[in-house]
């Protein structure tokens, strides 16, 4: 009897009542507006946090996309910048190829005895037309003798030493070599000219000369044998009326960028 009279029963007994009352209301519909204010009551809360936490959320979504945007363009620069540079390496490595290609197709192709030379240094300016060879008499240089790169005569040894030697380019205008056309030996003389390049001179009017024959050694030179390549003609740089012909002459050598030579043996 003490049970019926405590403060747990009376608890219990307005839980159960509640209950009771909670589902009687449920059954015949009652609760449904009471459900239906408490579902939508949070609505507008929910609108108006949505309206603040969109923005920042929005924003911090902008910002991180901005630095893995950043992220993602400095490392694709960075390949970029790898892939030139290899871009870079197999040209050089494709030119290189191209001229051994071409040194050797000489090398094959002369009967003349050859020493090779390393280009120690170049006169950057062009003032004085000078490639600093790294082999001398001891090679069995002399002066006189023909330089050649990649089949193409571009210089005369002028200086010689033990160890090293001194040519000087063709297209300097004080120099000067015996040649003649590769088609009907027609003879003259090639000579630098100071911003013209190389000159075929002293061709007589008659003469059958076309641009784009080839003109190689005459061999008068006996310190330079016969029948290497110097370039082919260019312009004819003269009139009817003058004594002798005058034609440029093109070679595809850029003697300031050569690295390597052949010094011909006569």
């Amino acid at each position: 009897m003490k049970f019926i009279y405590s403060k747990i029963f009376f608890i219990f007994a307005g839980v159960l009542l509640v209950v009771v009352i909670a589902l009687t209301l449920q059954v015949k519909g009652w609760l449904q507006p009471i459900e239906y204010v408490l579902l939508q009551a949070p609505q507008p809360v929910i609108k108006v946090v949505n309206w603040v936490v969109r923005p920042i959320v929005t924003t911090t979504k902008t910002l991180t996309s901005l630095k893995n945007l950043a992220i993602e363009n400095n490392n694709l620069r960075q390949e970029v910048d790898e892939l030139r540079q290899g871009q870079v390496e197999l040209d050089q490595l494709k030119a290189q190829n191209e001229i051994l290609k071409d040194e050797l197709g000489f090398v094959s192709r002369t009967p003349n005895s050859l020493v090779p030379c390393t280009v120690l240094s170049v006169d950057a300016q062009g003032l004085t037309d000078v490639l600093n060879l790294s082999c001398g008499s001891e090679s069995g240089i002399e002066a006189g003798q023909a330089v050649v790169a990649q089949g193409y005569v571009i210089a005369k040894i002028v200086h010689v030493g033990n160890l090293t030697s001194s040519a000087v380019l063709l297209t300097n205008a004080q120099q000067s070599i015996d040649a003649k056309v590769s088609r009907n030996n027609t003879e003259g003389v090639v000579k630098g000219s100071f911003g013209s390049g190389l000159i075929f001179d002293l061709v007589t009017q008659s003469a059958d000369v076309q641009t784009g024959d080839l003109i190689i050694t005459a061999g008068i030179d006996p310190k330079i044998p016969r029948d290497l390549l110097i370039g082919e003609l260019g312009q004819q740089l003269t009139g009817q009326n003058d004594l002798f012909k005058r034609l440029t002459v093109v070679s595809p050598i850029k003697p300031y960028t050569v690295d390597h030579v052949f010094v011909v043996k006569p």
